[in-house]
């Protein structure tokens, strides 16, 4: 819905210069190609390799959407941390909100529409189908379906959202926030963003640069949350129905 809104909305795509900055941050390492061409080129020349990494990140790409309602779930209900709870899900709230008005203001190709299509402007109403899954379409065709290609063409109301990259913030959020309250295993957590970063860029879906930015994002939207709108603003609501005095102590289960 929110990406819809920004497609109501917007005006001239940007093309060239997301595709432009990638190049210019990886020219040293691969001399004017980008990683998301790059691995265009893999695919085609290890073809059993391909078939495993599709699988992968098709899985990994698409936990994307249920993976903030399992964690919110798990803060909610299993340990009952309302503090947590509230401040994870403002973190998203605000880095929705931000998303939304860049998808509006500065709408931006995907690579794989510069992969298929070049720099050339969309034309309106135009259908994507077969292209805008990027390589989850491979998925498909292993299984004989047309989920990506049909979740991708006809549920995705705007194909020119892809600064900044939600795919690859919302990982690096969950796994954020899943550290702070159990303080446990750094270095799994991590590899989950990771990995869903690898398979963005991987599927042709995004940048490395879309990445990055969302990255910066998540700085602004969590400090916006942790250190203004929970204390000075939703704080007093949230604690109201605990006993005069008493302070609302965050349960973090810590490792031994």
């Amino acid at each position: 819905m929110m990406r819809g809104v920004a497609d109501s909305v917007r005006g001239q795509i940007n093309i060239a210069d997301p595709y432009r900055w990638e190049v210019m941050l990886f020219q040293p390492l691969l001399h004017g190609d980008i990683p998301a061409f790059y691995f265009q080129v893999v695919r085609e020349t290890m073809p059993t390799l391909k078939q495993i990494l599709n699988l992968i990140s098709a899985n990994l790409y698409t936990l994307h959407f249920a993976m903030p309602l399992l964690l919110g779930w798990i803060f909610w209900h299993t340990t009952d941390d309302r503090p947590m709870y509230y401040k994870f899900v403002y973190t998203l709230t605000v880095l929705n909100a931000m998303a939304l008005i860049t998808f509006m203001l500065y709408p931006a190709a995907p690579p794989w529409y510069v992969y298929h299509y070049g720099f050339v402007q969309p034309i309106p109403e135009s259908s994507y189908w077969g292209t805008s899954a990027g390589n989850l379409i491979d998925v498909d065709k292993l299984f004989g379906i047309s989920f990506f290609t049909t979740l991708w063409d006809s549920f995705n109301s705007n194909h020119f959202a892809a600064i900044p990259s939600l795919h690859g913030a919302y990982p690096v959020v969950v796994s954020y926030f899943a550290w702070l309250k159990f303080r446990k295993r750094p270095v799994l957590l991590s590899l989950y963003p990771a990995l869903t970063w690898f398979a963005a860029v991987y599927l042709n879906q995004h940048y490395v640069i879309d990445l990055l930015i969302g990255l910066l994002y998540i700085v602004f939207a969590y400090a916006a949350s942790v250190h203004f709108l929970y204390p000075k603003v939703f704080r007093r609501f949230i604690e109201k129905g605990e006993p005069e005095g008493k302070p609302v102590v965050e349960k973090t289960i810590v490792s031994a």
